[in-house]
């Protein structure tokens, strides 16, 4: 099993302070005066590449070039006077290309998911539909149903037929037992 994991890093450094009222203005005004370098420098190249565009003649404004300083800093100035200068490196650096083909990949399922499952239902009922076979007629479905109840019918009168069967074989077989009784036997003659 690979695990990746997500390294961040902070550059963090302390300058000490050499009086509590000049190491604040002091690096207040060198970081002014950096940045100030670095912006009136980006500044430049993109002049350079306008007018080279422009010198070219082909009308179009070239891609303006990343700024110098890629990473963000931030000053902390504690209440002694000391500065702490912490550093972060740019988002890129910090998210993990697999983070990135992850989220990629979860929002294509959830799309997928979303449209075909409409898709797959309207399939399956198509499928249905077609395995399904012929419907009845309403008229054949009428006769259907009048040919079941004579059936029912003709069965009960079968059934009845049948009891007055047996009640009349019950009858018989009562006589015959009662007429053998009331004779006298072979054996009293």
């Amino acid at each position: 099993m690979v695990v990746n994991t997500l390294n961040g890093y902070l550059i963090i450094q302390a300058v000490p302070a050499k009086s509590a009222q000049s190491a604040p203005q002091a690096a207040a005004t060198t970081a002014r005066d950096a940045q100030r370098l670095a912006d009136r420098s980006f500044r430049d190249q993109i002049r350079e590449q306008v007018r080279a565009g422009v010198a070219q003649g082909t009308g179009r404004v070239p891609v303006s070039p990343t700024p110098p300083g890629t990473q963000r800093t931030f000053t902390i100035r504690g209440p002694n006077g000391e500065q702490t200068i912490i550093g972060m490196p740019p988002a890129s650096e910090i998210i993990p290309p697999q983070a990135v083909d992850i989220s990629i990949a979860f929002f294509v399922t959830i799309a997928v998911i979303i449209i075909g499952l409409p898709l797959a239902r309207a399939i399956a009922r198509w499928m249905d539909r077609r395995t399904a076979g012929p419907q009845i007629p309403s008229g054949v479905s009428a006769q259907l149903a009048q040919l079941n109840q004579a059936v029912d019918a003709i069965a009960l009168e079968v059934e009845r037929i049948s009891e007055g069967q047996r009640f009349t074989t019950r009858l018989l077989s009562e006589q015959r037992d009662a007429a053998r009784q009331t004779l006298p036997s072979a054996a009293d003659r």
